[in-house]
């Protein structure tokens, strides 16, 4: 049965169909932290320094170099911003060709050179800092990623790795996480239903009506955070009546939030023990969790891992563009 759930978390919990630019609220991300940002690195006067010392016929080639070992993250976004996006976006960037050597997901070394660019030197220094930026945040977040996906692999341990929402790039550092091997959780407020511990202090840990009434709109999953066995059960109970023919069609989900490995092995057996699991229960351990003892948890039964570690203190990856000069 843990292999079924580990099934059903991927398809609750890893939305990376989504992550491209093809769907129109990823895009916005991409455009936010590159064409927005190049917007307000220019200013009102552009690179004055560059158009100073140049004409504009000076032809160079720029070359992305890895100055780090890790997972290369941020090529899908480099390309958009590059080559894909809108051609009514293309004046801010100028005449460029990008030649990409590496792919999302390549393990990369120090003095692998990832892509290529050729164009007027004004356009090429104009994008650097931007490109440069990107590459590096999103594969810093795919190598710790990586790190916690492989040790999970190697303790044979079939859940779910994802990131919360302590994001500083949004939906970008999610990418990020899905390239080093993990999953997404939620994209947004709107994707599914998260009960949490300020929703149950408001409504005095009333579970069973937090539950039941958000089940009218549930999203793709219904998910409420618990920090004790009891209320671990009475969510159990909850759902286990719901989850019945003409009755809640999507997944509910007990998080354990900020709970000892042990209490949540306790809670899952205690769950089992009343009769109260079904194929349509998740189980999702937060909080606390780091690659010093994520070890504990990968053995505790959860179908979910949740991390804010691999996005709020990811360290960037080293990069750095190398010029040359077009004869």
């Amino acid at each position: 049965m843990n292999q079924d759930r580990h099934l059903l978390a991927q398809k609750t919990h890893n939305s990376a169909q989504r992550l491209h630019p093809s769907d129109p609220l990823y895009k916005q991300w991409i455009f936010r932290y590159t064409f927005l940002e190049l917007d307000k690195d220019i200013g009102e006067r552009g690179d004055i320094t560059t158009d100073a010392l140049f004409p504009d016929d000076v032809e160079i080639e720029g070359f992305v170099i890895s100055n780090s070992e890790g997972v290369l993250a941020g090529i899908q976004e480099a390309n958009y911003f590059l080559v894909g996006s809108d051609p009514a976006f293309k004046p801010r960037i100028g005449r460029l060709m990008a030649d990409f050597l590496k792919k999302d997901g390549d393990v990369i070394a120090p003095g692998d050179i990832i892509l290529r660019l050729k164009g007027r030197v004004q356009d090429v220094l104009k994008v650097e800092r931007i490109l440069l930026n990107l590459l590096q945040r999103m594969s810093g977040i795919a190598t710790v990623t990586g790190r916690y996906v492989d040790l999970l692999r190697r303790l044979e341990c079939g859940a779910l790795l994802v990131p919360t929402r302590k994001t500083v790039w949004g939906l970008l550092d999610k990418r990020a996480v899905v390239v080093g091997g993990g999953g997404t959780h939620r994209l947004d407020l709107s994707d599914a239903v998260m009960i949490k511990d300020n929703h149950s202090v408001i409504l005095n840990h009333d579970i069973g009506y937090m539950i039941r009434t958000c089940a009218n709109n549930p999203g793709r999953f219904l998910e409420i955070e618990v920090e004790t066995k009891e209320r671990a059960l009475e969510a159990a109970r909850t759902f286990k009546k719901l989850h019945t023919p003409g009755g809640l069609e999507v997944p509910g989900v007990i998080m354990f939030d900020n709970m000892k490995a042990s209490g949540i092995r306790e809670s899952i057996a205690a769950i089992r023990e009343a009769g109260c699991e079904s194929e349509m229960l998740l189980y999702e351990a937060s909080g606390g969790i780091r690659l010093e003892n994520i070890e504990h948890y990968a053995g505790c039964g959860v179908d979910i891992i949740s991390v804010g570690e691999i996005t709020h203190s990811a360290v960037s990856l080293d990069f750095s563009m190398e010029i040359k000069v077009q004869n």
